[in-house]
């Protein structure tokens, strides 16, 4: 609230008086084109790694109606034309080892696109501007590996944890050894309780340990500790967050759904797929809807990180890491005159 003077109000900050409504700009910034765009790219990039990885998720029919050209929709979800790339898809890695590298391919794949969503978002809801492109790769660039390390911090700390239960479970297949395991079970428990909490924990908040990074440019450590930190302490208001953005992400998706999947039955019916370059576009266009949620989920934990930093730790909303490019100066050139004096050449 800004009073200029005689106790005129000329402005109401509303994001001061009541945070929450912070909330109420994921709803147009998932919608953004740069948001839209960036969930496209990571959406595709995911499709074209299960094809490579033979994985599928269709039936035989609904593949062969795809291939036929036919647009469908699954769970209202729509489907592209590489999902059923392999048909008989084994889920097990002794049968299909390709899946040994799908797993950190789609982790690399979302840790780059949804980094550059959150990135985006945190700087508009803070600054309210819009990050250059130069910018964003000069971010992501920097912070890349902070990225990376912070879920590896928190698996490997998981695998600590469990450990101990490892360690027991061998030391029972040791003559004599299993009474040792008996007498102090406790301690083994103890620690897969830990386990259990620890990965309860990053289920529920891994998504602030990429919204930290983006926000305050924290390293893999200062992440995972407000991560902890920040669920631990608001865990009602974590709750009410993602309930809220849960509502708003739904109106988001009628909004975009219905126009989109109309105009692509209006298009089909008059522009049968007879080009797989159609074929193409129709998969590009009906993916949007589905581009739409990731957008939301990458805002949505954003806004969220915002408001339970601004709770804990009463850190204003407007507080930003900024990243400057830095301007590499060059030495003016230097010749000497008629008569011999040294003169700076513009």
């Amino acid at each position: 609230m800004k009073d200029i003077g005689e106790g005129t109000i000329r402005r109401i900050d509303w994001t001061e008086l009541t945070p929450v409504v912070l909330l109420l700009r994921v709803f147009n910034l998932s919608l953004g084109l740069r948001a839209m765009l960036l969930a496209l790219l990571g959406l595709k990039l995911t499709i074209l790694l299960n094809f490579l990885a033979g994985i599928s998720f269709l039936s035989p029919e609904l593949a062969e109606q795809i291939r036929q050209g036919k647009p469908q929709y699954y769970f209202n979800l729509p489907v592209d034309l590489l999902y059923s790339g392999v048909l008989d898809t084994t889920f097990s890695v002794q049968e299909n080892p390709k899946l040994l590298f799908w797993f950190p391919g789609f982790v690399l794949i979302w840790v780059l696109c949804g980094g550059l969503i959150c990135r985006n978002a945190a700087v508009r809801l803070t600054v309210d501007e819009s990050e250059s492109l130069g910018n964003l790769a000069l971010f992501l660039r920097k912070r890349a590996i902070s990225f990376v390390t912070a879920p590896l911090l928190v698996f490997f700390g998981i695998f600590c944890c469990f450990l101990p239960v490892l360690i027991a479970g061998s030391m029972l297949n040791v003559p004599f050894l299993d009474y040792v395991v008996a007498l102090l079970f406790p301690i083994p428990f103890a620690f897969a309780c830990l386990t259990v909490f620890l990965t309860l924990v990053l289920a529920a908040g891994f998504m602030l340990l990429f919204a930290a990074v983006c926000t305050d440019g924290s390293d893999g450590f200062d992440a995972v500790s407000r991560m902890f930190s920040y669920i631990c302490q608001r865990p009602l208001h974590y709750v009410f967050y993602w309930l809220g953005c849960y509502v708003l992400g739904w109106l988001g998706f009628v909004v975009i759904q219905f126009p989109v999947y109309a105009a692509i039955q209006l298009c089909w019916n008059r522009v049968p797929a007879e080009s797989e370059l159609i074929i193409f576009w129709a998969n590009l266009f009906t993916s949007i809807p589905l581009a739409y949620w990731f957008a939301w989920f990458w805002t949505s934990s954003a806004a969220i990180y915002l408001l339970l930093r601004r709770s804990v730790d009463a850190t204003p909303l407007s507080e930003i890491y900024r990243v400057v490019p830095t301007k590499i100066r060059t030495l003016p050139t230097i010749k000497t005159d008629d008569r011999g004096a040294p003169e700076i050449v513009q």
